[in-house]
């Protein structure tokens, strides 16, 4: 038995020694929180939800997939390059509230980029430590922020200098993240000169934080430079209380980042340097803003010292007990207000006391007074026990605020279940109304969304909504196509009919048809016997929204246009025409829309100006489309909106061949994209430059190409158009 119980007290000691610190558990919960969308990992895709309107407080790379908000330092680049003479103060003033409440205490605490570089610096290794050479190379951090961050947005035209040059949390999560997933493989082929050289920033960064303590950190990063500015005023930190310091070096000599003293720029306020203290002057602020102090203090005599005595100076009048070993801000200083009642023995131990230069003691401290001992512990219980309390809630609502959020980002709601569900082909009879089509068949009517409004014949809302409907619906099939859906079967065709006939359905000039067991379009839409139900599809015919509530024909309408401009289109899918702005070019029209192509073979190249492989491609891109004449139109559509001064400068004076031909006497009509990416995305893209699609005379996509159709693509390429035209 006792082999037995020492086992388990082994085991239960290891886990103890092994288990995680508080500050390692808020690392890891922020990192969780603030990467919340885990199924963009598997799916490969960047969330672009409401959320991402929203800054983190560390850095987290917008691009990560799965980050659900976005980087205050790429933010800011963007801000300041698209702010032209106004000032961005909006996220100038989210980085300031930041650093104004907790300074550095994000980069101890909550930067997920942080806690990568504390796990790497575990790796068993040689150790660099700091020196007066690593207190100098700290200050780079300061010139990035002032030439990448700053200077590089504002002067080349919103170019975020930090992030597409340097940042290795940018290259880790968002690139790397996303090429780890399967879906874009497509990606691999723009990968260029600059990923090649992130990806050795990357590695460099990894191996240097192995053998230095936080490298990035200390060194590179601009978003630690800006907190670092506020950590002296910040409401949370750590603090140094000057009146019992002594000077010692323990704190400075303990701390593994660059600092000079407690707080400074450089401190990241972890916390490590509270436990070295041998008089107790660090300790945490901001504890009085969540643990209200004690109500009376108890006072006690204090011991007779030397003048020169540290220990005497640990005992004056004032001093404040010491604060837990990582106490959090939430535990504060429990004991703020009780003065004098600290024994020698608490504040330092005999080791501690004999090791401090020049210190003597000359006298013992007088006792504490008679019942004063029992109101100390009293006093002590009280603010121990509700600090505790109010750390259990806080953890409890921040578990809470994990969970909602790992389900919100990764699990649809019941009432859309069905969101991204393709709903199986089905062919239903009609009833009589003014379509007059005998049958519906969903698979069967063009490019359009559709919209299936469920209702029932023995459901009063969904008959009321139908009639409020009325006219708006002949106006929605102009953009979709409109069904109303009959579900409930215990009716016969006669008594629907009926219904259909007394209401005045049968003047609506949309399919009214009947949802049946074999197809039961109802339940595949996410249907649970509420009604009315209105659900619309995309081109794909796949669940794009599903409203469990009587809608108005202006939200079905941005429904339906949300639903279009979502769509991916792909090979096979008809392509719907949409106008671009023309630059000046051999082509003398202001706009170029896809309509007047019709009947020819249309191409259509996706580029940018600073892209090196869309400008290496355009002009073998050129040739093939002189080769085929008037055969086939093709159109060059510039997806960077940041760079458009510099477009219509590129195709002006860019050098096409040995002939220094210009780019605006070319066949290729040059047109510029809307919103970011807009057609691009909706032609397929994901993000990769640069893209090619080809569209046959009838108007369907017939080929699709990610990257560059040079270097033995190029027969892809014109293999795609002799089949268009054929």
């Amino acid at each position: 038995m006792d082999k037995i119980k020492n086992f388990f007290t082994g085991v239960g000691r290891w886990f103890k020694n092994h288990a995680p610190t508080r500050r390692r558990i808020i690392q890891l919960y922020a990192a969780l929180l603030t990467n919340a969308n885990l199924k963009g990992f598997g799916e490969g895709r960047i969330y672009t939800g409401a959320t991402k309107n929203v800054c983190t407080p560390g850095l987290n790379c917008y691009s990560c997939p799965g980050a659900v908000a976005a980087c205050p330092l790429g933010a800011l680049q963007n801000s300041l390059g698209s702010s032209g003479t106004t000032t961005p103060y909006y996220i100038l003033g989210i980085i300031a509230l930041f650093g104004l409440i907790l300074g550095r205490t994000i980069c101890g605490f909550l930067c997920p980029f942080g806690l990568t570089q504390d796990l790497l610096y575990k790796v068993k290794s040689p150790k660099v430590k700091k020196s007066a050479a690593t207190r100098v190379l700290s200050y780079l951090k300061y010139l990035l922020l002032i030439t990448l961050v700053i200077a590089v947005p504002l002067i080349y035209h919103n170019v975020p200098g930090f992030c597409k040059y340097i940042c290795p949390a940018g290259t880790f999560g968002g690139s790397v993240g996303l090429l780890a997933s399967e879906n874009n493989s497509d990606l691999y082929a723009m990968l260029g000169y600059l990923f090649s050289w992130k990806f050795c920033i990357l590695v460099m960064c990894i191996v240097l934080c192995i053998f230095i303590y936080r490298g990035f950190c200390r060194f590179i990063c601009p978003l630690g430079a800006i907190y670092g500015f506020f950590n002296g005023i910040a409401l949370l930190g750590v603090k140094l209380e000057k009146s019992k310091c002594i000077d010692c070096g323990a704190c400075v000599s303990k701390c593994k980042m660059d600092i000079r003293r407690v707080g400074d720029h450089e401190c990241i306020n972890c916390g490590e340097c509270i436990s070295v203290c041998p008089t107790h002057a660090i300790s945490w602020k901001g504890g009085k803003l969540f643990v209200e102090p004690a109500s009376a203090a108890i006072t006690a005599s204090a011991a007779p010292a030397s003048a020169g005595s540290a220990l005497g100076a640990i005992l004056v009048s004032g001093t404040t007990m010491p604060v837990n070993e990582f106490a959090s801000p939430l535990e504060g200083e429990l004991h703020a207000g009780v003065e004098n009642v600290a024994s020698p023995a608490e504040i330092a131990s005999p080791a501690e006391i004999a090791s401090l230069a020049d210190t003597t003691v000359s006298a013992a401290p007088e006792p504490v007074k008679e019942g004063s001992a029992p109101a100390m512990k009293k006093v002590r219980y009280v603010r121990k026990k509700s600090s505790k309390i109010l750390e259990a809630v806080a953890w409890v609502l921040a578990a809470a605020l994990l969970v909602t959020a790992l389900v919100y980002y990764n699990v649809q709601p019941s009432a859309g279940a069905a969101f991204g569900n393709t709903v199986n082909n089905f062919t239903a009879q009609t009833y009589q109304t003014a379509y007059e089509g005998e049958s519906y068949t969903l698979y069967e009517n063009g490019d359009k969304p559709t919209v299936l409004v469920f209702w029932s014949s023995r459901n009063d809302a969904s008959i009321e909504y139908l009639e409020n409907l009325g006219d708006d619906l002949q106006s929605l099939t102009q953009s979709a196509n409109i069904v109303a859906v009959h579900v409930v079967n215990a009716d016969t065709a006669e008594t629907v009919q009926g219904i259909i006939d007394s209401h005045g359905f049968n003047a609506y000039n949309i399919p009214f048809v009947q949802d049946e067991n074999s197809f039961d379009v109802y339940s595949h839409c996410g249907g649970d016997g509420a009604f009315p139900m209105t659900v619309v599809l995309n081109v794909h015919n796949e669940v794009y929204t599903c409203n469990n509530r009587p809608l108005t024909a202006e939200e079905i309408q941005a429904d339906i246009t949300g639903a279009r401009d979502a769509t991916v289109y792909k090979v096979g899918d008809k392509l719907y025409d949409f106008t671009v702005k023309a630059y000046q070019s051999s082509y003398k029209e202001a706009e170029f829309s896809t309509v007047s192509a019709r009947g020819k073979v249309l191409v259509i190249n996706f580029w940018y100006v600073t892209c090196g492989s869309c400008v290496e491609e355009l002009p073998y891109i050129e040739g093939v489309t002189e080769k085929y004449g008037d055969k086939v139109v093709t159109l060059a559509v510039h997806a960077n909106n940041n760079d458009v001064p510099q477009a219509q400068a590129f195709i002006n004076y860019a050098n096409a061949d040995q002939n220094k031909t210009s780019w605006s006497n070319w066949k290729i009509i040059f047109g510029q994209d809307v919103g970011k990416d807009f057609y691009a995305t909706r032609l397929g893209g994901m993000g990769s430059y640069p893209l090619t699609v080809v569209v046959d005379a009838q108007g369907y996509i017939t080929f699709v190409r990610y990257g560059a159709v040079i270097n033995g693509h190029l027969d892809d390429l014109t293999g795609a158009i002799e089949a268009a035209l054929n």
